[in-house]
């Protein structure tokens, strides 16, 4: 038997973005010392074009200052669970369990300090700055949300067969309802001045707060508002919403096929199901 629920909690993981640049070649630019960000300049011949940075190596320099970084979180209790290069030239990313909202939202502020700190004794300078050059990404703090019970259950998984998953239709169409009644805080709350360069290009949603679920629970809530059958998404072999309804083919033949996530990720908007 299920255990009773006596809460619900809401969870978070903070995807945090960030530039790590020379700290010499930083004092050079009052701008960017200044406002965080470079005002002036024109943009480099080779920048993000050939995502050669995204696919390459950690820079030994940013390894040493990443891996001190999260040593020095881990005894602060903050475990980092990722740590990958970005798409821009010298932009990273680092990412830490997920822990309950509150919590998480104190040690994101925590795990800046920290970086920022070895950085500088380093000789690196960090920048935090949504965006800090012109043309490139900029760095976003992507929110992973979600509610659970005070057992640790995931009350937005949709399970194998989210069609039947009740409870989680009326959580879904709950978040839906709640989005578009507060949309307008919710767009306050991320309205920064440092956000809105960011906001509207290089792969950045715009300002316009819109929800994406993927085609197969988009699939769900129509056949249920128009009173018909489920499309199916699901391949034979594959069961589950998590592992996808989509193959997709690498055309190698020793490598075997990839299950494509129905509710991958979605550029046009900032609130996605994932």
């Amino acid at each position: 038997a299920q255990p009773r629920t006596s809460r619900v909690l809401t969870t978070l993981g903070t995807e945090q973005e960030y530039f790590l640049i020379d700290r010499s070649l930083y004092t050079l630019r009052p701008d960017l010392k200044t406002t965080g960000r470079t005002l002036i300049g024109n943009l480099p011949p080779k920048h993000q074009q050939m995502d050669d940075h995204y696919f390459g190596r950690i820079p030994s320099k940013v390894m040493a200052t990443m891996s001190e970084a999260e040593l020095e979180l881990f005894r602060l209790g903050v475990p980092v669970k990722t740590r990958h290069n970005e798409v821009a030239p010298q932009q990273f990313e680092l990412a830490p369990i997920f822990e309950e909202a509150s919590l998480a939202v104190d040690h994101n502020l925590l795990t800046m300090d920290v970086l920022s700190k070895v950085a500088h004794k380093n000789k690196m300078k960090i920048l935090f700055h949504e965006k800090p050059f012109k043309g490139v990404n900029g760095s976003g703090k992507h929110c992973n949300w979600s509610m659970s019970t005070d057992h640790g259950e995931n009350l937005l998984d949709p399970t194998i067969k989210p069609e039947t998953n009740y409870r989680f239709l009326l959580i879904l169409v709950s978040i839906l309802h709640a989005v578009q009644q507060h949309g307008a805080l919710l767009r306050t709350s991320i309205s920064s001045a440092s956000n809105e360069h960011r906001l509207g290009a290089c792969e950045a949603p715009p300002s316009i707060l819109s929800i994406f679920l993927g085609q197969h629970l988009t699939e769900v809530l129509n056949s249920i508002e128009e009173g018909r059958p489920i499309k199916n998404f699901s391949m034979p072999e594959i069961h589950t919403i998590k592992l996808g309804g989509t193959v997709l083919d690498v055309k190698v033949a020793t490598l075997p096929s990839i299950a494509r996530d129905l509710t991958d990720r979605n550029r046009t908007s900032p609130f996605a199901f994932t």
